[in-house]
């Protein structure tokens, strides 16, 4: 019966709760993606406008419009951002890459979107992230208490957090926790953790310690550009 209600709610996550998604979700490792059009810079911007905050994590506006968000590596970030400026001052005022990167799609779009909505509360921004990390025990992981009457109190504790932080996967959602270089962060990890909690106190008790752990590495570690179209949405 545990089995079955774990089912169902996973179907919902994917369907009922969201609308469909376009694209299709970027795989590590990250390629050079070149832009459609060239940017051209004849409003005058400043070189480091496109900075929108540092903490708690770092979200840069885009120089394009259109497009999914992307999070790259914060050097390349780095190497991006001097050529932006070289752009800007040198006259040439075009840019001709983006940084190495992965678009966010198949459900990380929902997550960052969430990230950024609360992007002036550290504790609740970090919230959003353990709510993606139980996200990813009922959809993705196959843990024994998950297939028990337990489930019920997880299915409780993520409905609670969804409406109080306003937030949804929409549209065939995979993918809850951003993406992390294998360098910085095992995946497996998580999961091999999940699978190991034989109770429902461990089992948070993990999903605290992983999702605090990776919401640290995305902040030291990354950086993210939303399109210009999100950033004049979201406001």
């Amino acid at each position: 019966m545990a089995e079955e209600r774990k089912a169902s709610f996973a179907g919902e996550t994917r369907a009922a709760w969201q609308e469909p998604q376009h694209g299709s979700t970027a795989s590590f490792p990250r390629r050079r993606g070149h832009m459609a059009k060239i940017i051209s810079f004849d409003d005058g911007r400043k070189v480091e406008d496109n900075l929108i905050c540092r903490q708690p994590l770092e979200f840069r506006r885009g120089d394009w419009y259109e497009g999914q968000v992307i999070q790259a590596l914060r050097m390349e970030a780095e190497k991006y951002q001097a050529h932006r400026r070289e752009a800007l001052i040198g006259g040439h005022r075009h840019i001709k890459f983006l940084p190495e990167h992965v678009a966010l799609v198949g459900g990380w779009d929902h997550t960052i979107l969430a990230l950024y909505r609360w992007r002036q509360s550290d504790r609740q921004a970090r919230e959003v992230y353990r709510l993606a990390g139980l996200m990813e025990c009922v959809v993705n992981a196959s843990c024994p208490i998950l297939r028990t009457d337990l489930l019920h109190s997880l299915y409780k504790m993520i409905l609670d957090l969804r409406k109080r932080l306003n937030v949804s996967w929409r549209g065939g959602s995979s993918h809850f926790l951003l993406p992390i270089h294998s360098h910085l962060y095992e995946r497996k990890g998580f999961f091999e953790r999940i699978c190991q909690a034989d109770t429902m106190k461990t089992l948070y008790e993990v999903v605290e310690q992983e999702t605090t752990a990776q919401f640290n590495l995305l902040a030291a570690e990354y950086v993210f550009y939303l399109p210009q179209s999100i950033v004049q949405r979201e406001g």
